[in-house]
């Protein structure tokens, strides 16, 4: 997560250098569609039934990996939310800040973050779809194997 923001704040540095400003209406779009992808991952979170897995080691492991992945997300999230509150109700007067060249614009610093936190939850409920597939084909394999 630090290398993310220290990775946006950078992007948003060098897109303020250039000239780009940041923006209220795509920092609050983003945050829209991070909170949509961020719900729709925590469901796919909590829908994972664990219990046809009989191998206990296996079992675990998986609920070691999915309590990690939903506190991760949380963290996310929360961090999001912090920003995006900050960067709406930072005074419009002091948005930009000028150090030895160096230009912070705390708009486009937020919507840098919630842009980097966006990919991060698109990738997690990319792996979090494929491994419940991966899970469902795994039970169906085993019940198959049991039926035989």
């Amino acid at each position: 997560m630090i290398i993310r923001i220290a990775l946006a704040i950078g992007v948003a540095i060098l897109l303020a250098i250039a000239g780009v400003n940041g923006n209220a209406i795509v920092l609050q779009t983003l945050f829209t569609v991070l909170g949509i992808v961020f719900s729709i991952s925590m469901s796919l979170l909590v829908s994972f039934s664990l219990t046809k897995i009989l191998n206990k080691k296996i079992r675990d492991s998986l609920r070691i990996s999915i309590s990690h992945t939903r506190n991760m997300l949380l963290l996310d999230f929360s961090m999001s939310t912090i920003v995006s509150v900050v960067a709406l109700i930072w005074d419009s007067k002091l948005l930009r800040y000028t150090f030895k060249g160096i230009i912070l614009d705390i708009m486009l610093i937020g919507v840098m973050l919630i842009a980097t936190s966006l990919i991060y939850e698109i990738y997690n409920f990319r792996k979090l779809h494929k491994l419940h597939t991966d899970i469902e084909d795994a039970i169906i394999a085993e019940e198959t194997k049991k039926a035989s």
